[in-house]
């Protein structure tokens, strides 16, 4: 380790080779059927090993669309709905909501603007990741034009190595360490499209029209169930593109569309102001019909905060 201790990453590396090879003396000796690994805060690593040792199981069946925190939570684990704004930030969410004393199971629900906790900037900086100075310019360059961010969230959604040969895994709108969504590559064109166009997108999902419950890229839940989803897109531009959007929406009545800037003096919708509409339903033998993700107009004036003051702590 001496020789390499002041290089951050090839002491994770040396790491992750000698749990590699002790784990493999255990598992080829005999000596344990199974191992366990326990991470603190990251999961790179541990994934690194356990797909070296062939243990990496790709596509393991969700029993919701998105991540979970609340099995083992007295309260928590009761949960079944969320906005879809925090998909991507679920550490975030939890945050912002720990204090609840209840959690939505069923339907969201639209009586008033759920109280959630003020992220501290604290907490801004913890959910940021650790990725250091020397790796963030690696991964993202140095910034000096729309068009040089525009590069990273396209080379983000095509996970093509950027002009340093570094693939951009992370964004900070997006918590987990190994780029984007799996559904992601069914419109992955299409997205690349919009942000070569000034259109950073954040979040989103593919329309989804009864796939089945063990479906790899979109199934969630029991098997033997139906998964549905509408489509959808979350993104930054400028207030030129917003007014040519404005102008369109008109011709497809169909699409529904919330639009809204830093300080709020822009806060416009075409649907409903307060009227939470499902965008994620699963249909399962002997079951309701399941609506774990929703998009809720009060919550997206919450999420707006976060979302704007996540640029100023890139």
């Amino acid at each position: 380790l001496e020789p390499i201790r002041h290089n951050d990453d090839a002491v994770r590396k040396f790491g992750i080779h000698q749990a590699v090879h002790l784990c493999r003396e255990l598992l080829n000796k005999g000596l344990t059927t199974s191992i366990h690994l326990y991470t603190l805060n990251r999961e790179s690593a541990s994934r690194e090993i356990l797909q070296e040792l062939g243990l990496w199981i790709k596509k393991p069946m969700r029993t919701l669309p998105w991540k979970s925190f609340g099995c083992n939570h007295p309260v928590r684990y009761k949960e079944t709905v969320r906005p879809i704004f925090w998909s991507t930030r679920p550490n975030s969410y939890v945050f912002r909501t720990q204090d609840w004393d209840d959690f939505p199971n069923g339907r969201w629900g639209n009586s008033s603007s759920p109280a959630f906790n003020d992220l501290a900037d604290y907490y801004l900086f913890y959910l940021k990741g650790h990725l250091s100075k020397e790796d963030q310019l690696k991964m993202y360059g140095e910034l000096k034009s729309i068009v040089d961010v525009q590069n990273i969230f396209v080379s983000f959604i095509s996970q093509q190595p950027n002009q340093n040969g570094i693939k951009v895994t992370r964004l900070p709108w997006n918590e987990q360490e190994i780029g984007t969504q799996p559904e992601t590559s069914l419109i992955k064109e299409q997205l690349i499209w919009c942000n070569k166009h000034g259109i950073l997108t954040i979040n989103s999902q593919p329309a989804v029209n009864g796939a089945s419950s063990t479906d790899p890229l979109v199934g969630w839940g029991k098997p033997g169930g139906y998964c549905y989803q509408k489509a959808y897109l979350e993104f930054f531009t400028s207030q030129k593109n917003t007014e040519s959007l404005r102008q369109l929406l008109p011709l497809y009545p169909r699409l529904s569309c919330q639009i809204i800037n830093h300080n709020a003096t822009i806060d416009w919708t075409n649907g409903e102001s307060t009227m939470p509409i499902a965008v994620t339903w699963g249909v399962f033998p002997g079951s309701e019909i399941a609506q774990p993700t929703v998009v809720d107009p009060l919550s997206f004036r919450v999420w707006k905060d976060e979302a704007f003051e996540t640029w100023n702590n890139w």
